[in-house]
């Protein structure tokens, strides 16, 4: 931001894990983010990015709320809602073969999520007359998520310019970034971030399983 420049109030979609959780934190040290929602779509890790999101707003001092989407979970289809499928176990050096984690985003993809968790958020947002909903997109992600997207955030704006009053955007400090520069950056900010926090498993339990593509992702980027 340039010197003098106004503060946008923003609602941050977080999951608790990396890339919403470096969101958190950019908006923290540049904007004015006056609400972090996290979801309980039915998710196997819903207890675990809960418990990890409060404490990233309690050590960033945001006010947080749960919404309740379990109904977005009871669709079924997805490795990340029914524990009758399972999640797929990645090994590192398969993190660049599109076809490995192409099969990858359809077993863990959840029908119109993130459309539905910005339309959510940007309700909250007009509510709270802030003009963002901040989102945790990268563009590592976006090669086979196409809701990670540049394009579909330029899109979810343009929808929102029509049904919220104040024409509340879709906005993510590091879409343009992949894991690995957005870990480089966290390192910049004047006050240190807390990777312990971070919960980036696709399971639930006390520890990640380290082996699911979001693990393998995180712990590349944070060993590089």
């Amino acid at each position: 931001m340039t010197a003098g420049a106004s503060k946008r109030r923003s609602v941050i979609l977080l999951s608790g894990g990396l890339d919403s959780a470096a969101n958190l934190a950019f908006c923290r040290e540049q904007d004015l983010p006056v609400l972090a929602l996290t979801a309980d779509y039915g998710q196997r890790a819903a207890q675990a990015e809960l418990r990890a999101s409060k404490e990233l707003c309690k050590y960033y001092e945001v006010p947080h709320e749960t919404v309740d989407l379990r109904w977005l979970g009871k669709l079924g289809g997805s490795s990340l809602t029914d524990s009758g499928l399972e999640v797929p176990v990645l090994a590192a050096e398969q993190l660049d073969q599109s076809n490995v984690t192409t099969r990858s985003a359809k077993s863990v993809w959840v029908p119109n999520r993130n459309g539905v968790l910005i339309n959510v958020a940007a309700a909250y947002a007009e509510r709270t007359e802030a003009e963002r909903v901040v989102v945790g997109f990268n563009v590592e992600e976006a090669a086979t998520f196409p809701d990670n997207s540049e394009a579909f955030l330029r899109q979810a704006s343009a929808a929102l310019g029509f049904s919220t009053a104040n024409g509340v955007r879709v906005f993510s400090y590091t879409e343009a970034w992949n894991k690995r520069q957005i870990v480089r950056e966290l390192k910049k900010l004047s006050r240190p971030f807390p990777f312990g926090q971070v919960w980036s498993c696709y399971l639930g339990g006390e520890r990640p399983c380290r082996t699911c593509e979001s693990c393998r992702r995180m712990a590349r980027a944070i060993a590089d």
